[in-house]
């Protein structure tokens, strides 16, 4: 048998039906707030409070419409999270930890991106000073950051699940392992004060991310396959 060929049965289509429209949706959604303010201009590390301040207060309505996007969108990873995670403990073998460990990483990535999501709204609720806005954003972006690590975790435990066991197609699993080596650069966040890994800098801003995005729509795309057979 080709080691890249997953047989799927018919009882796993309801999971996999979820999986597929819940993470279709959790990438094209938040695609839609591109357009109403781009995530790439936002303030770089080393902006000053005040800029920030009157940045907030001069795109306040695009802003809270891109969040409103941004959130709805991931908040249905929660519900693809629990698709892969059916998806994957049906075809695992008996005792394996790996859907519990993809489970609890992704689930850990969602709370602490709606917690930055969180900080963040709290700073576009109405105008600030320059100290809080400084505190505010700078809070809101390191929140996003620290969930690379879980990120990380429950990518690679999905990378192995599908490598060991071929419970999906194996290009899955790649484009997992890209995103999980990169997320974990985001720690890099925390030390770096300019350039393109500093807390605002643009790969951590949408450039590492935008793998994470990749993984999901790929992933979407592949599990409600009755059955996939690899290249």
């Amino acid at each position: 048998m080709d080691d890249d060929r997953v047989i799927i049965t018919t009882g796993s289509r309801s999971p996999a039906s979820v999986a597929r429209w819940a993470g279709t949706l959790g990438v094209l959604i938040p695609a839609g707030a591109i357009p109403i303010y781009p995530i790439w201009l936002f303030p770089s590390t080393q902006t000053s409070g005040a800029e920030i301040a009157r940045w907030a207060s001069a795109h306040h309505d695009r802003l809270v419409a891109s969040q409103l996007l941004y959130t709805v969108g991931v908040g249905l990873w929660l519900v693809f999270t629990a698709a892969v995670w059916t998806h994957l403990r049906d075809r695992l073998p008996a005792g394996s930890t790996l859907a519990a460990g993809f489970g609890v990483g992704f689930v850990s990535v969602v709370t602490l991106i709606l917690g930055g999501f969180t900080v963040f709204n709290v700073q576009i609720y109405r105008p600030r000073s320059a100290e809080l806005s400084t505190l505010l954003y700078d809070l809101a972006f390191g929140t996003l950051a620290m969930s690379g690590i879980p990120a990380a975790f429950a990518l690679g435990c999905f990378a192995i699940a599908v490598y060991r066991h071929r419970v999906m197609r194996r290009s899955t699993a790649h484009v997992a392992v890209a995103a999980a080596v990169a997320h974990v650069l985001l720690l890099v966040a925390f030390i770096a004060q300019t350039g393109p890994l500093s807390l605002q800098g643009f790969l951590v801003v949408w450039g590492i991310p935008l793998l994470l995005f990749a993984w999901i729509g790929h992933t979407a795309r592949t599990i409600a396959a009755e059955t996939v057979t690899g290249t």
